[in-house]
């Protein structure tokens, strides 16, 4: 049931995982594992959102990886969006007035 549902998600809704995801920040492969995401999926969603400023992209050159963490403006993204699914508006993604060509 539970995967069912997964197969069904909006572009909005894996955003907002992803989103979710990297508040504190991540790693790629986290984000993958928690957002039930491949690896092209992920590296689609986390260029789009890079892009889009959504998410920052952070190297640690002491550990070797690379961490993505959710900016002010993807937290202004969550925020719109759980506003948004209460009246079940997510057909179009749009953040701050822009929006977020997939």
């Amino acid at each position: 049931m539970y995967l069912d549902i997964l197969n069904y998600r909006s572009n909005a809704d894996i955003i907002a995982m992803i989103l979710f995801t990297a508040i504190n920040g991540e790693r790629k492969s986290t984000i993958m594992s928690k957002a039930h995401l491949n690896y092209r999926q992920i590296m689609k969603y986390i260029n789009i959102l890079v892009i889009n400023e959504l998410v920052v992209e952070r190297s640690n050159l002491s550990e070797g990886s690379t961490m993505y963490h959710t900016t002010d403006k993807g937290k202004n993204y969550l925020d719109m969006y759980e506003e948004s699914k209460a009246y079940n508006l997510t057909s179009n993604l749009y953040v701050v007035g822009k929006e977020i060509k997939i």
